[in-house]
């Protein structure tokens, strides 16, 4: 998982360099909205596991779904933002 982890961000490295100047500017605005998301509901979300407020655990795969949802609605707005 660690070595194809890897790959994939260089993949996306690759990815972003080969992109003109408009289509890398909404690609990392969705990506820092995407982290920021992230980090923000996922630090919630464990403390409200650790202290159990809420009724099950805090798996990571609920974190994936939610950054990759964001990630894609923020491509969609501002797509159409930039058009």
């Amino acid at each position: 998982n660690l070595a194809i982890g890897v790959g994939m961000i260089i993949a996306n490295k690759n990815h972003l360099q080969g992109l003109d100047e408009l289509q890398r500017k909404i690609q990392l605005e969705a990506m820092a909205l995407a982290l920021g998301v992230g980090l923000i509901v996922g630090l919630a979300f464990s403390t409200a596991d650790i202290v159990n407020l809420i009724g099950f655990d805090a798996e990571i795969s609920y974190l994936v779904i939610l950054m990759s949802i964001t990630y894609a609605i923020s491509l969609v707005i501002s797509r159409r933002k930039y058009q």
